[in-house]
């Protein structure tokens, strides 16, 4: 049965009041302006920022904290003021106003993100649960101080034990343990320490077995050759987290690398590591043109999947890392950095 129409008006008018009722929030919110700051990463001051006050709490430009955390790769709605960001790893997906943010495929809880003057402003703490780090002012020399990968995480309106858990890939017990918890009740505002053993790992991926679309007509053998071949042309190009397809063929992060070259050779690949990672099928025994996936603990403390390369056979992995952009690491399993972050290999060529 349709609605009746002085129902229908009813809702309408109401509709329309929260938005007025929202807007009214918005602009009487009290905006203060602040001193430029130097935002240091890990004690190093990287560049300045232009933070402001709504209501007493500090907030930093969106896009500004994107582009200075390695979110280069940014997409912005004008009409539902919605940001897509991306590092090569994961898209954060942020909607001015909205509660929730969405990092992968988890949902993030953060104080609402505010649009002023035509700009994009989230809080220190909801930049923190969006970037995988920990944001504070310090008074003392009025700078911004990041913690990457963060070792705390401010606690939202919403936030749960075991969306926490989730989201670091870690387990409400962990939880409880590193921050001497008797409940599971939790507070706005509060800091809970991140725990740093069991090395986290992000592993749901690797039972995700979405198929891949293949646009040749070519047989498995002369696809993985092609591929290979494809990889090699773009050595010693550089890295840029969140590289831009319009930097290609210069400048990739790791993602868009393997994206550029799978789908030059006709096999169709999203765009970021976390979501590449759900094709294929996984396995354990690798052959060329495989999918390989890495955490970075140097960077992110969730254990997300953050790195993938090309199998190419030999032990040998075609990538493009941000130290050495585009190049071939060698016995990449017995290697001291990569084999410690090593997660799962994905085959899509089959």
């Amino acid at each position: 049965m349709g609605i009746q129409k002085p129902l229908r008006i009813t809702i309408a008018i109401l509709l329309f009041l929260g938005l007025v009722i929202n807007t009214t929030m918005t602009a009487n919110a009290q905006v203060e302006k602040v001193p430029r700051a130097g935002i240091a990463i890990n004690g190093k001051v990287v560049t300045g920022i232009d933070p402001i006050k709504i209501d007493g709490t500090y907030y930093l430009p969106f896009e500004q904290l994107a582009k200075i955390l390695g979110y280069h790769n940014i997409k912005f709605n004008k009409n539902t003021l919605t940001y897509e960001v991306t590092d090569g790893s994961t898209k954060v997906r942020v909607t001015m106003g909205g509660t929730k943010a969405k990092k992968g495929n988890e949902l993030v809880n953060i104080k609402p993100p505010q649009w002023i003057n035509d700009t994009a402003y989230v809080s220190l703490h909801a930049g923190g649960a969006l970037f995988n780090s920990y944001i504070k002012f310090m008074e003392k020399n009025g700078s911004i101080q990041v913690q990457r990968p963060a070792r705390k995480y401010i606690v939202h309106t919403g936030d749960t034990l075991w969306t926490i858990s989730r989201i670091h890939h870690t387990t409400v017990n962990a939880l409880k343990k590193a921050n001497n918890l008797s409940s599971t009740i939790l507070k706005d505002g509060q800091a809970l320490k991140i725990p740093n053993s069991g090395s986290p790992k992000e592993m749901e991926p690797i039972k995700e077995h979405e198929p891949v679309k293949i646009n040749n007509n070519a047989s498995v053998a002369t696809n993985k050759q092609n591929v290979i071949e494809e990889a090699k042309k773009y050595i010693g190009a550089g890295y840029k987290f969140g590289a831009t397809p319009a930097e290609a063929p210069n400048l990739f992060d790791c993602s868009s690398y393997t994206q550029l070259v799978l789908n030059n050779v006709g096999i169709n690949i999203p765009r970021v590591s976390r979501d590449q990672a759900s094709k294929g099928k996984a396995v354990t025994q690798l052959q060329a043109g495989d999918l390989m996936f890495f955490t970075m603990k140097d960077i992110y403390s969730d254990g997300r999947v953050a790195h993938v390369g090309i199998y190419m056979g030999d032990g040998n992995m075609i990538h493009a890392s941000s130290s050495k952009g585009v190049a071939i690491t060698k016995n990449v399993l017995q290697n001291s950095y990569w084999s410690k972050n090593y997660l799962f290999s994905k085959r899509i060529i089959k």
